[in-house]
């Protein structure tokens, strides 16, 4: 046993790293994977596994049991399937409460317990950390937009009443793929652009919800109580954002009201409302502090 008499200082310096350097892509994507693990509660406790997996257990657990019924009772059942692809995507209601109460957490606690001053110790800077997190944020939400639709779309293709041909079938897959990530994209910004202010995850949950359902109910009443017109639906962002959708599935309107709207500026009201949330996000992170 050493003591403090007989007690050697071995090497004196810095040691060079001399392991492989994988640059700022490699950081990016371990980043974003870590804050996938972190957003479903993987390597964490029970609870924290709690709301993200019962939305995504409730959304596909509902399309489980309608394509089972179809597959097992027969065609007669199988009306639901014959609609458009857009219209069997998770409701705004899933999407919404995914990502006010789950993705939140993918920055709050970086601003909580200072891991956000170890990342710009790293490779990363702003820009690419606020990338990592909206890969991760993104992609977590595209289980819930995307899955839905696609199961749905497999299932019309094998009762065959999916699109005709494979040009079709194709061109059905690519604007639903495209939707979903743009809606995806959208409601990550939203999220994060709405709770990136404060280190407490439930106070950021709240902002996000209130700031959809106080835009949600100030369109409605300034629409019914008003002669302005349906386009002042567009001040409400994630039921523009779920109309946008429709809108790039050739789907009907999901919202009767926004029948009235052109889809002209259905996509300006959808591109404003994307812009303003990412403006609000970077310009946030510009001026934070990174120790």
């Amino acid at each position: 046993m050493s003591t403090a008499d007989n007690a050697k200082i071995l090497d004196r310096g810095y040691r060079k790293f001399d392991g492989q350097r994988l640059g700022v892509g490699s950081a990016i994507r371990s980043t974003a994977w870590q804050t996938t693990r972190s957003i479903f509660g993987l390597g964490r406790k029970a609870r924290h596994k709690f709301f993200p997996m019962a939305i995504l257990g409730i959304t596909y657990l509902i399309v489980v049991i309608q394509l089972a019924v179809v597959f097992l009772f027969g065609e007669e059942t199988a009306g639901f399937l014959t609609t458009n692809s857009w219209e069997q995507v998770a409701p705004a209601i899933f999407m919404i409460l995914f990502a006010a109460l789950v993705a939140p957490d993918a920055i709050v606690r970086d601003q909580k317990n200072g891991m956000f001053s170890l990342y710009m110790s790293t490779p990363l800077t702003k820009p690419t950390y606020i990338a990592a997190k909206t890969l991760s944020v993104a992609g977590s939400i595209l289980l819930i937009t995307f899955g839905p639709g696609l199961l749905y779309l497999l299932g019309k293709t094998i009762k065959g009443m999916g699109p005709d041909g494979v040009g079709q079938w194709f061109e059905t897959f690519g604007r639903l793929l495209l939707a979903c990530l743009l809606v995806s994209l959208f409601l990550c910004l939203f999220s994060l652009a709405f709770s990136c202010f404060t280190n407490r995850r439930a106070i950021a949950s709240i902002v996000v919800l209130l700031a959809y359902m106080v835009t949600s109910v100030a369109s409605l009443i300034l629409f019914e109580e008003t002669n302005i017109g349906a386009n002042i639906l567009l001040i409400n962002p994630v039921e523009t954002a779920y109309e946008f959708g429709a809108r790039l599935c050739n789907a009907p309107p999901v919202v009767s009201e926004y029948g009235e709207i052109s889809t002209s500026l259905i996509t300006l009201g959808f591109f404003g409302w994307f812009l303003a949330s990412s403006f609000i996000l970077f310009f946030a992170y510009q001026k934070r502090e990174a120790i």
